[in-house]
């Protein structure tokens, strides 16, 4: 930042504290009309465009700003634009942008940690391996590049050494409350339980109502519940889940006003898509997360005319950028309505630009982001060939599986508490049902159930929904070494299996509630 321009930032900086958006918008534009290389400036006025509501201006201002910041050498400045563009899932210019800069750079260096966690974020695993190992040849005592570079391993595969990188991060810093967490969920103790008393001292030195509490009381919960000591992981997970309810800004209102928008708007059956692609056929995978949706992605991931694109936000972005205005899922009841003036032709085919280049030579892509649920009817009418897979799970593990999870980011904000976890469900059940009648040939649940106890036939059944022939071999899940970004990492390198099949009952006399209210519901439920 040059100290001739001083004035100007503090003046902008300014306005923005005193929410006078558009007085510090023109100081960022004069910034730029005097030296366009001002890589900052175009993040603040991406920044400030998203506060305003214009959506597309944002984006080209991100775009802009991280082309400028790579040819120019404004490395202060690549992260925050380089996480701009992860919010507009503009992956492939972050691993170019990052790919770009000059990794030997002080700047850089210092900023390694965050750079190397967009690169894993932008689906770039091995590049992000190798930044974490150049820069820490430099930084070899930074606990945040080994924690990033220990995910990194998990996520392609290297679990043994995922774990030494996660041990080696905690002996640097043995407070660091992420580690903890990710350690637990991505590996048990040997002996069970062996890690529990280092995780109480560490929670017994955290701060109350703070992330740091959050994540610790997770990973305890989870050390407990593998050494079997149900009771204890169960008051653990009850102390982490409303320390992090105390933090979220969930409204269950929001979410019933969507679906009942949802439903009003999309009130008549759409007739049925192609029975097959023909083309590029794009596969959405949704659901409730922890509900199966990763097993089903590894399945169809092994066929030879399958890829996988992993979770996108890209649907959500090209409805965004058609909008004019954010657009995130599940979408705002307003936006609903908004959204049914659009033309969907264009949405599908800004969508199909953006995605093209992930299918290489396959004819079909999996999208896994379980919150394109709310999007089944916009998905529907922007692409008449596109596919949808719902997940679905017995309604007391899909809860469960929800409740024991910790969502860092904000979202599913219902997941920790027992009422709004069991209205949710009802929620996403009857959306479903509602899909499912408005949807024919389009939509289609999968049993999670089913889908473990016969792999073949189900997925059989799901591949010729989507117009593919079967392949038997693809549900050896074990042989599909792609990455997995997702909270399933660590288990869907092992064969398929009915673990997690009835694990609620561990602490079913804790889930009576919540099984009592469902059951006001599904009578039948067990």
């Amino acid at each position: 930042m040059q100290s001739s321009l001083e004035p100007q930032w503090l003046a902008a900086r300014g306005h923005e504290v005193k929410g006078e958006l558009s007085a510090a918008r023109a100081i960022y534009e004069s910034i730029l009309r005097g030296d366009q290389t001002q890589a900052f400036a175009w993040y603040r006025l991406s920044a400030l465009a998203l506060l305003q509501g214009r959506y597309r201006d944002a984006h080209a201002a991100a775009v802009q700003g991280a082309m400028i910041a790579v040819d120019s050498c404004r490395w202060k400045a690549l992260p925050y634009l380089t996480q701009q563009l992860l919010g507009f899932d503009e992956r492939a210019a972050v691993r170019h942008a990052i790919a770009a800069a000059d990794w030997s750079n002080p700047t850089i260096l210092a900023q390694s940690a965050v750079l190397t966690q967009q690169l894993w974020l932008a689906d770039a695993h091995e590049q992000g391996l190798r930044l974490a190992d150049i820069a820490l040849r430099a930084v070899p005592h930074s606990h945040l590049l080994h924690y990033v570079r220990a995910n990194l391993l998990r996520y392609l595969g290297r679990m043994k050494e995922a774990t030494a990188a996660f041990e080696h991060c905690l002996s640097l810093a043995p407070q660091f409350a992420e580690a903890h967490w990710a350690l637990s969920c991505h590996a048990r103790a040997e002996p069970p339980g062996a890690r529990t008393a280092r995780v109480r001292m560490a929670l017994s030195r955290a701060s109350g109502d703070t992330m740091q509490q959050v994540y610790l009381g997770y990973a305890l919960f989870k050390e407990l519940d593998d050494a079997g000591e149900t009771e204890a992981a169960w008051d653990a997970l009850m102390a982490a889940a409303t320390a992090m309810r105390r933090l979220q800004h969930y409204d269950p209102a929001h979410e019933q006003a969507t679906v009942r928008a949802l439903r009003k708007t999309f009130d008549t059956p759409l007739a049925a898509g192609p029975s097959h692609g023909g083309g590029h056929t794009p596969v959405f995978i949704v659901g409730m997360p922890r509900t199966g949706t990763t097993v089903l992605e590894r399945i169809l991931g092994n066929h030879s005319r399958v890829a996988s694109a992993g979770e996108l936000n890209t649907f959500s972005v090209c409805m965004g950028l058609s909008l004019d205005r954010s657009f995130v899922s599940p979408p705002a009841a307003d936006a609903v309505h908004a959204a049914m003036k659009l033309d969907f032709a264009s949405v599908g085919a800004l969508y199909m630009q953006r995605t093209i280049p992930l299918y290489g030579d396959r004819a079909y892509l999996i999208d896994k982001n379980p919150l394109n649920v709310f999007n089944a009817g916009f998905i529907a009418r922007a692409m008449p060939q596109a596919k949808i897979l719902c997940l679905l799970r017995n309604p007391m593990d899909a809860c469960f599986s929800n409740l024991k999870e910790l969502f860092p980011g904000g979202g599913y904000g219902y997941s920790y508490d027992l009422d709004t976890l069991g209205e949710y469900w009802l929620l996403f059940r009857g959306l479903v049902e509602h899909w499912s009648a408005m949807l024919p040939g389009r939509f289609m649940t999968v049993e999670y159930e089913a889908l473990v106890a016969d792999p073949l036939g189900v997925s059989g059944r799901v591949m010729a929904f989507c117009g593919l022939e079967i392949e038997p071999d693809c549900v050896d899940i074990t042989r599909n070494a792609a990455p997995v970004s997702t909270a399933s990492s660590s288990q869907v390198r092992s064969p398929i299996h009915r673990g997690g099949i009835g694990a609620w009952r561990r602490y079913e006399h804790r889930l009576a509630p919540l099984r009592e209210r469902l059951r006001g519901v599904i009578p039948e439920l067990h």
